[in-house]
């Protein structure tokens, strides 16, 4: 089954909780195991295995999530494992950190972490920075705010025909090719 039709299922009772009860990596990719649940504290009303195929990346942090999302390949998690690699050059004091994590924060939230390590002093004066290409963009852009003339050099292209899709669960995370769900047996049915 689509890994859409599930979590339209999963949502149809409006009063459903989403508990990851297993998480194992397979042949192939990694399989989930979820529980639905009425309400936070709730019995188990409903259990989907998700089998997710051709992993990107994957974040399992909280198992406890309450809900289930499946976002596209243009979301922050998936695009920055399919961009194109950029620098931005810029000229000035270091100072300008605080304008790259605003930039930042705007483009991509909590996404993908900001690593202030990465602008490195390339020359007297002269910083640079290095990541996906939109994110540099947006990098780019806020510095033009406070009138500096960053110059992006961009990197090969990435991308290819990959369009990975983010599954998200609390404040966990699979990204990968392909999804798919099957409907378990609930015990006591």
């Amino acid at each position: 089954m689509l890994i859409q039709r599930a979590i339209e299922s999963i949502h149809r009772s409006a009063d459903s909780w989403v508990r990851l009860e297993e998480a194992r990596w397979a042949r192939g990719g990694m399989v989930l195991l979820f529980g639905v649940h009425k309400g936070h504290r709730g019995r188990r009303i409903d259990a989907w295995l998700v089998r997710c195929r051709e992993v990107r990346d994957a974040v399992i942090t909280a198992l406890d999530g309450g809900g289930l999302a499946l976002y596209p390949a243009s979301h922050a998690a998936a695009r920055v494992l399919i961009a194109r690699q950029a620098e931005v050059r810029w000229h000035g004091p270091i100072e300008e950190i605080m304008t790259l994590y605003r930039a930042h924060i705007e483009a991509v939230d909590d996404w993908i972490p900001f690593d202030y390590s990465s602008v490195q002093a390339i020359g007297e004066g002269t910083f640079s920075c290095r990541g996906p290409d939109f994110l540099m963009r947006a990098y780019a852009k806020a510095l033009r705010a406070i009138g500096k003339r960053p110059r992006i050099v961009l990197g090969r292209d990435r991308s290819k025909a990959i369009r990975p899709k983010v599954l998200h669960f609390g404040d966990s995370y699979v990204v990968a090719n392909r999804f798919t769900a099957e409907r378990l047996p609930v015990v006591g049915e």
